[in-house]
């Protein structure tokens, strides 16, 4: 089967859970709004940068883990983040 879109990707098919989070600003607390694909964005209040964890980052992009295309979906410099991550949090 082929697929026009990434199935992972569907947005249609994910619950909103797993397309937004908030996470608190380090330097403020105030709330700071991620969809899925994003890796940092800047605090509204106080124009922190605030990133995710590569946990989170792990946790948006699971499909990464196993699909074929990853590298070429998400990108050399993610994916290998990601790889990384996976390492490291295996305990290999």
């Amino acid at each position: 089967m082929v697929f026009r879109k990434c199935p992972g990707q569907d947005l249609s098919q994910k619950r909103i859970e797993d397309v937004v989070c908030n996470l608190p600003c380090p330097f403020c607390g105030k709330e700071v709004e991620f969809f899925f694909d994003d890796r940092a964005r800047k605090c509204p209040s106080c124009g922190t940068l605030v990133s995710k964890s590569d946990i989170q980052i792990l946790k948006d992009f699971g499909c990464a883990s196993w699909c074929k295309a990853a590298e070429k979906c998400i990108g050399t410099e993610l994916y290998q983040k990601l790889r990384s991550a996976q390492k490291k949090n295996s305990g290999t």
